[in-house]
């Protein structure tokens, strides 16, 4: 077990709960700030987005620094601001803290595959990512349902204080355990063109419609939940856990389905993304009784699977044809996802604002047919 690989699970574990940790508490927050559910819904589109044009033009000015004191930089700018965030009372105020935050921490999942895929040989790339991105899924799992437990006991302030102590044990962690003087690739001569060659483009567009079609839900999974099951204040937390499980079984999967043809993997896990999203339209539209809760936690689970399942075969894949420019294209690829997040995020806020919070499922449906369309024109290799 290589120990210094899996200590860069840290960063993803830090950025993902300070990325989502409002997503269980859009209430409380929306009634504290005396905003629309909608609304506060802008401040997790707002956080995507700036994560989306931050990260590549940060990633391009900083590709000539030193990646783990970087890396442990962008921790500390994380703990920073969201310990701010905790202490912010203004609407106006949190946003332009949560565009700040997603800008740094952008470079945190690059930076963390980075280091990690040139500790490893060509051909254990996807499991060298799946096993960074393991940090991604814990944050589903613990850190932020944690944050919703937390955030409705005490108050939603001390789920961004709780995503700040989570980011300072990741920057401790990492300082400590993580590979030091990773070798710099010469990137004078890269560009972003350098990084969009053979089905890259195709490939971070499957990034960006898979993440806009599951966030088209996620974003608002608090009122989501409360919505199909009635359930609210800590028992959002709780049944978050179904995100996190699914994020665990996805990437392995994902893993191993790097071994067979691109297409056909990236079309199953969409497949799989249009029916969570249908589920949710049902859980949503109709009364399924007993059944409600059930259904729940199996679009949220088999959803998460699907979504994780995507990153590592993205990835590998994205490595293997940017060759040296690998760093921009993972840093681009996360422009897409980011963007897919920001999109969900905010024309769901538009759909509840317009049809009510038990379209957004419809949504998601709609940009997951359009995923199965793109990757439809992806080449079937392995």
């Amino acid at each position: 077990m290589n120990f210094r690989l899996i200590t860069l699970c840290f960063a993803p574990f830090a950025f993902g709960t300070s990325a989502f940790v409002l997503l269980g508490l859009i209430q409380p927050v929306a009634q504290d700030l005396n905003v629309s559910v909608a609304t506060v819904g802008y401040l997790q589109a707002a956080f995507a987005f700036s994560c989306g044009f931050g990260g590549p033009l940060l990633a391009r000015f900083t590709s000539h620094l030193d990646r783990k004191k970087l890396l442990i930089f962008v921790m500390f700018v994380l703990v920073l601001l969201n310990a701010v965030t905790a202490l912010a009372t203004s609407f106006t105020f949190i946003l332009y803290l949560r565009l700040a935050t997603g800008m740094f921490a952008a470079l945190t999942l690059p930076l963390a595959t980075t280091i990690a895929v040139s500790m490893v040989s060509e051909d254990k790339r996807a499991s060298a990512i799946s096993t960074v991105l393991i940090g991604y899924t814990i944050a589903f799992l613990l850190g932020i349902p944690a944050g919703s437990i937390l955030g409705d006991a005490f108050g939603w302030q001390t789920a961004f204080g709780f995503a700040a102590a989570i980011s300072a044990f990741g920057l401790v962690m990492i300082a400590i355990l993580a590979p030091a003087h990773i070798a710099i690739t010469d990137l004078s001569n890269i560009n972003f063109k350098s990084a969009l060659v053979g089905d890259n483009p195709r490939l971070m567009l499957s990034s960006m419609l898979i993440f806009f079609a599951t966030f088209s839900t996620v974003s608002f999974i608090g009122p989501v939940i409360t919505a199909t099951s009635e359930i609210q204040g800590k028992g959002i937390g709780w049944i978050q856990i179904a995100t996190g499980v699914g994020g665990l079984i996805g990437l392995p999967i994902g893993a191993r389905l790097s071994k067979y043809g691109l297409r056909t993997a990236l079309m199953g896990l969409l497949i799989v993304t249009l029916l969570t999203q249908v589920l949710f339209s049902l859980g949503m539209l109709f009364n399924l009784a007993a059944f409600t809760l059930p259904v729940l936690l199996i679009a949220m689970a088999i959803g998460a699977a699907a979504l994780f399942a995507s990153l590592p075969i993205i990835q590998a894949k994205l490595a293997q044809n940017a060759g040296p420019a690998t760093t921009i294209a993972f840093a681009l690829n996360g422009t897409m996802l980011y963007l897919g997040q920001g999109l969900g995020a905010a024309l769901a806020a538009l759909i509840i604002s317009a049809f009510g919070i038990a379209w957004l499922g419809v949504l998601g449906t709609l940009v997951a047919l359009v995923g199965m369309w793109n990757v439809s024109s992806l080449s079937d290799v392995k």
